[in-house]
């Protein structure tokens, strides 16, 4: 059953992104049905989630293995997407959205890994849990966000009319955008610093560990601190924002991700 819903949610994704691409191409003269798309990426992100249930809530210990919280993430961004998508103009960032969804489904289908047995409880060790999931997620559609931006403003200087950016927003509104999803990013990972670090000591016995995680996610959180502080005092933008988005991003997907990696595909025979 895992196996006909995790295919189930890829296809639906593809076909997503299929019929997203089609709207966002289409002539601006005719009609669109640009609902289709989000039907479908509705459709897929139920099937992702009752892959994903049985795993995180079923009997035992939840599966937190590299593809099963790849497959997670993914289904948080997808789901953040689709909520700020009733709300802003983000209908272009779907390009990355679903391909990256079905990417993570899939990993988290063929790269299930070993079931990890969590040592965080209680209120503090969930919120660690549930702010680092939340706030990688924002990050990411921030990055996908930015990459759009650049492109965007690339294809606008070099008086390029065509393609599917016709239909974006205008760059302001994409920058304030991004801008958003930024601090809000920001703000989690700071809260969910600030937990690990009380949690620290249920989970290690020892308050503040610094670890490899530990470094990386205080990296990551200088980087996307240089780069508010930035935006506010020096009106960063552009370029700018993209590298210094890019490198928080990148910083903690080390921090995530790396360790289990090493782990579960480079050691395992």
């Amino acid at each position: 059953m895992t196996s006909l819903f995790s295919l189930s949610a890829m296809l639906l994704y593809a076909g997503a992104w299929a019929a997203l691409l089609r709207t966002l191409s289409a002539d601006s003269a005719r009609p669109r049905g640009g609902a289709f798309d989000v039907l479908l990426a509705y459709l897929a992100v139920m099937a992702h989630g009752l892959v994903l249930i049985p795993t995180l809530f079923g009997h035992g210990p939840p599966n937190l293995a590299l593809g099963t919280t790849l497959s997670l993430i993914a289904l948080i961004v997808a789901i953040l997407f689709l909520l700020a998508r009733l709300f802003q103009p983000v209908q272009g960032l779907g390009v990355l959205i679903f391909p990256s969804a079905f990417a993570g489904a899939g990993l988290g289908w063929l790269l299930p890994g070993p079931t990890y047995a969590t040592k965080l409880h209680g209120a503090v060790g969930l919120f660690h849990v549930l702010g680092a999931g939340l706030a990688y997620a924002l990050l990411s559609l921030a990055l996908a966000q930015a990459l759009l931006l650049h492109f965007h403003d690339r294809d606008l200087k070099q008086k390029r009319s065509g393609g599917f950016f016709k239909s974006f927003p205008p760059i302001q509104t994409m920058e304030n955008i991004l801008f958003q999803l930024i601090y809000l990013g920001f703000a989690l990972l700071t809260l969910t610093l600030l937990s690990g670090a009380f949690s620290s000591g249920q989970m290690f016995g020892q308050a503040f560990l610094f670890n490899h995680h530990t470094v990386l996610a205080l990296l990551a959180w200088i980087s996307l601190a240089v780069l508010v502080l930035g935006r506010l005092f020096l009106g960063w933008r552009g370029r700018t924002a993209v590298l210094w988005t890019g490198a928080g991003f990148f910083l903690l997907a080390i921090g995530y991700f790396g360790t289990r990696f090493v782990l579960e595909i480079l050691l395992t025979p």
